[in-house]
């Protein structure tokens, strides 16, 4: 059957106070593995450079991230050398919803988070590109996140490879639920194409339906991410 796209399909992954878990049948990634990675409240991010972290705009539209932690697997006991950064501003898309429609997925669910200091770089801490070409359908993507599967709470970085789809609505870039998916603290985490040493962003975590993972189009919106550099 055609799948609908409507708001009251999608459901908003952020995290709720307890429910942080991993991402459904996804694989723990070794310190160094993703070192664009970054953990806000109850969400995942990554480094666009030492001061700007790219995220979801319903991570932080009601509650605007006050820290980013970056260099960290487990963020209940963060490694040695991982970092944690104040927070300066929070930059929401325009037009974005705010209060009781701020959790309600929308294609421009994407936000940046300015930090009050610069992020040192690491072996472990690097910034990725962004990817400003549309993915083709059936190529491969690999999606993170700090956040669940279902059983219980982890806050530990896992990732999955997936492929691209449109089947959701042109408005997004999405892929099949099966056999992995992101879950609940995954909201804002990167969707990235390429390999190791040379990832690129091209979506960020924004939602799940019944058969979709679905993610804000890196591509479709990379000038306004870009102004905010």
């Amino acid at each position: 059957t055609m799948f609908r796209l409507t708001l009251l399909t999608i459901v908003a992954v952020v995290a709720c106070a307890n429910a942080e878990f991993r991402i459904i049948n996804g694989q723990r990634a070794r310190l160094g593995q993703f070192p664009f990675a970054a953990k806000i409240s109850g969400c995942t991010a990554s480094i666009m450079n030492k001061r700007t972290i790219l995220t979801a705009a319903h991570c932080t539209c009601n509650r605007g991230a006050t820290y980013v932690q970056v260099g960290l697997l487990n963020a209940n006991r963060p490694e040695s050398g991982s970092q944690r950064l104040r927070v300066a501003r929070n930059i929401i898309f325009p037009g974005y919803g705010t209060g009781s429609g701020c959790a309600r997925v929308r294609p421009t669910d994407l936000a940046i988070v300015k930090l009050s200091e610069d992020i040192r770089y690491t072996s472990n801490v690097q910034p990725i590109q962004l990817d400003c070409s549309r993915p083709s359908v059936g190529s491969p993507l690999t999606s993170l996140g700090y956040g669940g599967d279902g059983k219980g709470g982890s806050n530990i970085l896992n990732w999955a490879q997936t492929k691209a789809s449109y089947n959701c609505g042109s408005s997004y870039i999405c892929s099949s639920r099966s056999p992995n998916s992101i879950y609940f603290g995954d909201s804002g985490g990167p969707v990235v194409t390429g390999h190791p040493g040379n990832y690129r962003q091209v979506g960020v975590n924004s939602g799940i339906s019944n058969s979709y993972s679905m993610y804000a189009d890196v591509p479709k919106y990379c000038s306004w991410i870009k102004q905010q550099f």
